[in-house]
């Protein structure tokens, strides 16, 4: 979803899974890198078409990466929680018990709720890692490219931007299924194995 970022390693500020500890530990690797720019999915081989057994597979996928990417951006914030959501909806193909447990449920309806508070609280002012602001609606602020967009894949998702936060969170909780079986396809139904 960062692909809008002019560099590799502005792209990696803006992701919650990489942290400032991660770039101190790679500095050195890294050394000449720091000015590459944005990668998007389609730049890793791994994911150069045809890479599923069936190419309805291949568009979902790219579609659903596209949808997460642009409803979660560069918010680590909401990334953060989302992560956490996802972590706590199991697939449906596990134990009945795990998909009726009232605990598990009372943890998705309140993060889902966290989710749809914060969304409903923000401002346009996105904190990163790096402590910098950059702003979400095109004020001087902003720290990334405007809303042009480097990736075929984030085009596929263009009409999002404008949702409200009760649509955002119905969204971002209706992707949860579509989450569970990219991995799916990614682990079983993958040319490459």
């Amino acid at each position: 979803g960062n692909t809008r970022e002019k560099t590799w390693m502005d792209q990696h500020m803006k992701t919650l899974h990489i942290t400032k500890e991660n770039h101190g530990a790679m500095k050195e690797y890294m050394r000449g890198l720091e000015n590459v720019r944005s990668i998007s999915l389609k730049d890793q081989e791994r994911f150069t078409s045809p890479w599923t057994v069936e190419m309805a597979d291949e568009e979902k996928f790219e579609r659903t990466v596209s949808l997460v990417g642009r409803l979660l951006r560069d918010d680590i914030q909401l990334q953060a929680l989302y992560h956490m959501f996802v972590m706590m909806c199991p697939l449906h193909r596990v134990e009945n018990t795990m998909q009726v447990d009232q605990a598990l449920a009372e943890v998705q309806v309140k993060l889902s709720q966290l989710i749809y508070r914060y969304l409903s609280t923000k401002s346009d002012l996105n904190y990163t890692k790096c402590g910098n602001l950059s702003e979400n609606s095109g004020g001087t602020r902003a720290s990334s490219r405007s809303d042009e967009t480097s990736s075929s894949i984030m085009k596929m998702s263009e009409g999002v931007d404008d949702l409200n936060p009760d649509e955002k969170t119905r969204l971002l909780i209706s992707l949860v299924d579509d989450l569970h079986d990219c991995v799916d396809i990614m682990q079983n139904r993958s040319l490459l194995g």
